[in-house]
């Protein structure tokens, strides 16, 4: 055999399995994944889906890089929708990153004023890429299917800077086949409180709580806890000096008899839908 000959046949046929690889993981994808991404003390929440990536915070620096590259094939490398809870930095600070190995196609957010610097230049630098910004507020819904959707619950009006991010955190709720996600940013007792009406799950559905503020003191009240019933409560946090997760945190999240998982214990939390 002809040497050309047996460099374009190996090529040839490993294109066929490459392009074989791709039908198959596409036949065979989940109806979705939810991923909790071990960060350290920050936030990111992967969503993978047929219809593609959706990322809620990037954590506060590179680390979220090897998280993504872990969960997503190396020829997939967009994030269809990155929504921003608010604009701390342990929640945005990875996205620089991000933009420089993944495409973005839309950010999502509630603040375009808030005068940090660096959340300014990260709008700055959206701007220059020409990367869709879409306000998220209460009422807006991305669906993809009949019964799979993401519905924002929380704010319901555009935020100005003067007021605390963490208190106008964008709530929202996935409905993902048999399953009930909510993702709360860094939300306290009083939006909790403002929130309750809408925390409606299907009646056989599972229902999954990002836990609010890394496990903070001031979240996850027993009448918070009481009407959403988590069976599962996932704390994203890291090493950290404020006492996350705090004790009587922990103790409502037992009493309510949520079963509790912790990326600074367990590392990044999947959750696969068939």
């Amino acid at each position: 055999m002809k040497k050309p000959f047996k460099y374009f046949l190996i090529i040839l046929i490993t294109a066929n399995i490459f392009a074989y690889w791709i039908i198959l993981d596409f036949l065979y994808m989940p109806k979705g994944e939810v991923s909790f991404l071990s960060v350290g003390q920050g936030d990111a929440q992967l969503i993978q889906i047929p219809a593609g990536n959706i990322l809620i915070d990037a954590g506060p620096d590179a680390k979220i890089l090897s998280e993504l590259d872990k969960l997503l094939p190396f020829y997939d490398r967009t994030i269809d929708l990155f929504i921003l809870s608010h604009p701390n930095k342990d929640h945005f600070n990875g996205l620089f990153d991000i933009l420089e190995r993944y495409k973005v196609r839309a950010v999502m957010l509630n603040n375009l004023s808030y005068s940090n610097s660096l959340f300014q230049k990260l709008l700055q630098e959206l701007k220059k890429r020409e990367i869709l910004i879409i306000k998220g507020i209460t009422g807006v819904n991305v669906s993809w299917e009949s019964q799979d959707n993401l519905l924002f619950l929380y704010p319901d009006t555009m935020v100005s800077s003067k007021q605390d991010p963490n208190k106008f955190s964008l709530v929202n709720m996935l409905f993902l086949g048999q399953n009930c996600f909510l993702f709360t940013g860094d939300i306290s007792f009083a939006q909790e409180k403002k929130i309750l009406p809408l925390l409606s799950c299907p009646a056989d559905n599972k229902q999954i709580l990002k836990v609010p503020h890394h496990g903070s003191r001031y979240s996850s009240s027993e009448l918070f806890l009481e009407k959403f019933k988590p069976q599962i409560a996932v704390i994203e946090v890291g090493e950290n000096s404020y006492g996350h997760p705090h004790p009587d945190t922990l103790e409502r999240l037992k009493n309510i008899g949520a079963q509790i998982f912790r990326t600074d214990l367990d590392g990044t939390i999947r959750f696969k839908m068939r």
